[in-house]
């Protein structure tokens, strides 16, 4: 069959194939820690108006998110 003829391509195949998992694990992983996070809307005082909390989180998970793209 003379399979060593085409070795490297089988490795460059297997590299970027290798490389596409890693990506799609990583966005998988990603995906889950951000069902985690929650905004929540919290009346202010006695004025009918509502702050968001949990930027704060929010923004450490982009950041860290950011970091390993």
């Amino acid at each position: 069959m003379e399979l060593n003829k085409y070795s490297e391509e089988c490795v460059d195949i297997g590299d970027k194939a290798g490389k596409e998992y890693n990506i799609e694990t990583s966005l998988a992983k990603m995906k889950r820690d951000w069902e985690i996070i929650e905004f929540l809307m919290l009346a202010f005082k006695n004025t009918g108006t509502y702050s968001v909390t949990g930027f704060d989180d929010a923004m450490a998970m982009l950041d860290e998110h950011i970091v390993l793209t």
